[in-house]
């Protein structure tokens, strides 16, 4: 019985989680709104001129650092994309490589073997490449995210 409620339990986790929009998310799939919400919602208050009070009279700044954040979004994205892409395609060239020195029936077991050690270390370089380029979009998100609201609550306080 116990067993039964511990596997319930874990299929319920995994179902919220599968459910959960973006829980599974690639980098750099959401847009640069979905990315930084609060962020964007004031820039489109700024860019309204609906900001709050204390920013009133900062509404270019707010604009320029506005502006910046959402700028830096592509160039990041498509930085991840380009990785992304180098890794599908190193994937299949290796994958192809080893059909062809594997093909039925192995005409030459040592370059099949060859093949096979290759592509191992290829394809992990290449996945690494790709890990290292997700992990910096993460910590560029961040850092951008930090920036943009250091500028602002200085602006909110120099009000």
């Amino acid at each position: 019985m116990r067993r039964m409620q511990i596997g319930s339990a874990a299929g319920a986790c995994v179902l919220a989680l599968v459910s959960a929009h973006g829980a599974f998310a690639r980098a750099g799939e959401r847009t640069a709104a979905q990315t930084y919400p609060v962020a964007s919602a004031l820039c489109v208050k700024a860019h309204g001129g609906t900001l709050p009070p204390r920013l009133v009279a900062s509404r270019t700044a707010v604009q320029g650092a506005c502006d910046t954040l959402l700028n830096a979004y592509g160039p990041l994205v498509s930085t991840v994309d380009a990785a992304e892409s180098t890794l599908l395609g190193t994937l299949g060239a290796q994958k192809a490589l080893v059909d062809a020195a594997c093909a039925r029936p192995v005409a030459n077991p040592a370059a099949c073997h060859a093949a096979r050690a290759t592509r191992l270390s290829t394809d992990a370089a290449a996945r690494k490449t790709e890990i290292d380029a997700v992990a910096q979009f993460h910590a560029s998100v961040q850092a951008n995210r930090t920036t943009f609201w250091t500028a602002i609550q200085s602006l909110r306080s120099s009000a």
